[in-house]
């Protein structure tokens, strides 16, 4: 019976310490989480895309993509957790870029993606539109 009742706090530690962000896809330097099971394909596919363009960098990356009826908002923690800290206008221009080649090739099948910047526990701070 302590077996079971260690088995099942064990459970809940190790999702607690997930954050409750989802399931978690990790590589050298980048994580992606997703909520549903059935989106770790696209997950997959955002890790390729994230290498293959050079966007790893030196230091640990978390990416959440959250499918919002049927458009995923591609949630990126900003290096900058400054308040009161706008974005720049080159930023804004550069993640623009970022999502339309997403919806290009990572969400192709899809009705296509935001980018949303999000603070350290992935509440958003700006969204990315067109």
């Amino acid at each position: 019976m302590n077996r079971f009742f260690f088995g099942i706090f064990l459970v809940f530690f190790i999702t607690a310490c997930s954050g409750g962000y989802g399931n978690k896809l990790e590589g050298k330097n980048l994580n992606i989480y997703f909520v549903d099971r059935e989106d770790e394909v696209l997950a997959q596919r955002l890790g390729k895309f994230w290498e293959k363009n050079n966007l790893v960098g030196q230091s640990e990356q978390n990416i959440r993509i959250v499918n919002r009826k049927g458009i995923y908002d591609v949630q990126l923690i900003s290096a900058d957790q400054g308040e009161g800290k706008d974005m720049q206008f080159i930023e804004m221009k550069l993640l623009i870029q970022l999502r339309q080649q997403l919806d290009t090739t990572v969400f192709k099948d899809e009705k296509g993606c935001r980018i949303v910047v999000c603070d350290g526990s992935f509440k958003p701070k700006y969204v990315i539109y067109d």
